[in-house]
């Protein structure tokens, strides 16, 4: 099991989740519930090394950040 600690820039709104399974489907629906904006065209970037990802718009600007704990 994974905890996942989500942080958005847009309001500064932060939450955990605990996941069984890690990949990008699983992150999304736990973010878009949150999004101020309707863009289904949220990726992600990881880096295994600091366990560290960020959440990125369609544009491929920056909305905020997720750590897996």
């Amino acid at each position: 099991m994974f905890k996942i600690e989500f942080y958005l820039n847009h309001n500064e709104l932060s939450w955990s989740e605990f996941i069984h399974q890690l990949n990008s489907d699983i992150l999304r629906r736990h973010i878009f519930q949150k999004l101020p904006v309707f863009d289904r065209n949220v990726s992600f970037s990881y880096c295994e090394q600091s366990s560290c990802g960020e959440i990125l718009n369609g544009q491929g600007e920056s909305l905020g950040k997720f750590f897996i704990q």
